[in-house]
């Protein structure tokens, strides 16, 4: 496989950054994760317009032009042969002096990987998943809730803690016991007429599956709402199911041990699953 690294189409197995690159010190970058349908990037500029806004968040203007980047996506989609493609674009803010001073830094490090794409298990769209609530808090307060970085320590000891119960993923709530998001998803629930989906100021993660999802909801005559969620309410839903980039939109069936209704994925699910992949063709 030929990834992209700091000016260079490269194997994956020469691929070399440096030591001293505050991605890898400190987890200091920004990124986005996308996926190609039939050659094609799904959302490309949405992505990108997230990629800015992350670098803004952070500090970390990116360097390289809206048209360079797309160019070396679709380049790495040709030249790995690809069709339908997990495709990752990191930023760090670059090498430097080994400390907290960002100032130190020095050009910036690209980094893009155009791989096969690997599609979640069937049975997790025929039977639903299943989350359970971390332990670790989202703190809706911080301005980072905003921005896609490279630091996913909080996210990778939920999903570790969720395995070890047994669960497919975590649910994270915020530090007011409200809920935010799934460890790697967006949430939404179904409550009578209402498709709802925890605001951003809850500390969800502005995610471009969860706002097309949400421009879906009317042609269900369902009303969409942002606003802040309760774990309660959330347990009694008619209907709850995650999205994102590369899932689309997965049904839950419990979380912790309450089953989401009757346990099954509902019609609901499956319809705005539906139109979902209507809107990617």
């Amino acid at each position: 496989m030929k990834i992209f690294v700091n000016e260079k189409i490269v194997d994956e197995k020469k691929a070399v950054i440096s030591a001293f690159d505050r991605g890898v010190l400190y987890g200091d970058g920004v990124f986005e994760t996308m996926r190609s349908y039939d050659k094609k990037v799904f959302a490309l500029d949405r992505h990108l317009d997230r990629l800015e806004a992350s670098g803004d968040i952070t500090g970390i203007k990116i360097s390289k032009d809206r048209k360079y980047l797309k160019y070396i996506i679709y380049k790495l989609i040709k030249i790995n042969r690809l069709k339908d493609a997990y495709i990752r674009l990191a930023v760090t803010r670059g090498a430097g002096r080994v400390g907290l001073d960002a100032t130190t830094a020095r050009d910036q490090s690209l980094i893009i990987i155009v791989k096969r794409f690997t599609a979640y298990p069937d049975k997790f769209y025929k039977k639903g998943v299943i989350l359970c609530t971390s332990s670790i808090r989202r703190n809706e307060r911080s301005r980072l809730c905003g921005a896609k970085t490279l630091n996913y320590l909080n996210n990778i000891i939920a999903r570790m803690e969720a395995q070890r119960r047994g669960a497919t993923d975590a649910l994270l709530l915020n530090t007011k016991g409200e809920v935010a998001e799934s460890a790697v998803s967006n949430i939404f629930m179904v409550k009578k007429k209402d498709l709802v989906t925890p605001s951003l100021e809850s500390g969800a993660l502005a995610g471009i599956t969860r706002e097309i999802v949400l421009s879906l909801a009317h042609r269900l005559n369902l009303n969409p709402v942002e606003r802040r969620v309760g774990l309660a309410e959330l347990k009694s839903a008619k209907e709850a199911f995650l999205t994102n980039t590369l899932m689309e939109v997965m049904p839950v069936v419990r979380v912790d041990n309450k089953r989401i209704a009757n346990g099954r994925p509902g019609l609901v699910t499956k319809s705005i699953h539906r139109l979902y992949k209507e809107s990617v063709k």
